[in-house]
């Protein structure tokens, strides 16, 4: 963040960080323990510049540019706005569900990034973007400002369910679980239905066989009675 002042003198430019009225530097002198701060300027140059590195989002606010004069104090503010790069994978849905055999396809989107260097992809705890041992694996990536990463991982088997991970030097890490079943989802809630369905049929089989029991046992009963 520049400040520029003319005629300056002999009198010092402060920088504030104005959510706490931290003075951050006066001069050329850092006056806070936190040394991702510092003051820059150039000999004969009007510009006074406050330098935060590595900047996170607690340090978003205003800050003062502050001149004292023998009248009082001239100011200049700045907003430091601080964007959080984010990634999503399949929308930021939370499972995903696939027929073995097909292939696995995940999306990772990265925002509010700047062009990220690399982004990797892992399974479970491995990185796998240049995995050759299992075969079938392919990465494309368009960076730009938004980045756009797709995993394949073709002819999917029970072996590659698990959790898959994007991963970019900016962005926070993403994942999503991944199910890779015998059939799809349908065929395997029918399958439940048809189990539960047979079970209700064997015990409406033996429920009529107690009646049947019952109703006999009464007729021999009465009859012997009638004797």
């Amino acid at each position: 963040m520049s400040c520029r002042v003319r005629q300056l003198g002999d009198r010092t430019v402060s920088w504030i960080r104005r959510k706490d009225y931290h003075i951050l530097t006066s001069a050329q002198y850092t006056y806070t323990t936190d040394q991702r701060f510092q003051a820059l300027h150039q000999d004969r140059s009007d510009d006074w510049t406050l330098q935060i590195k590595y900047v996170q989002k607690r340090d978003a606010g205003v800050y003062e540019c502050q001149v004292t004069w023998e009248k009082g104090v001239t100011s200049w503010f700045v907003t430091l706005n601080v964007v959080v790069p984010k990634a999503t994978i399949n929308s930021a849905e939370q499972e995903y569900y696939i027929k073995s055999g097909n292939t696995i396809t995940l999306t990772c989107i990265i925002t509010d990034s700047p062009d990220p260097s690399f982004v990797f992809w892992y399974h479970n705890d491995r990185m796998i973007n240049y995995d050759t041992l299992r075969g079938g694996i392919q990465v494309k990536t368009e960076t730009g400002s938004i980045t756009t990463s797709i995993l394949y991982v073709t002819d999917a088997q029970h072996v590659d369910s698990g959790n898959y991970t994007c991963s970019s030097a900016d962005a926070p890490p993403t994942s999503i679980t991944v199910h890779v079943l015998n059939g799809d989802k349908s065929a395997a809630m029918q399958h439940e239905r048809q189990s539960s369905g047979s079970v209700s049929l064997r015990w409406n089989g033996n429920a009529t066989l107690i009646v049947i029991l019952a109703i006999w046992l009464m007729h021999s009963t009465y009859d012997n009675d009638m004797r």
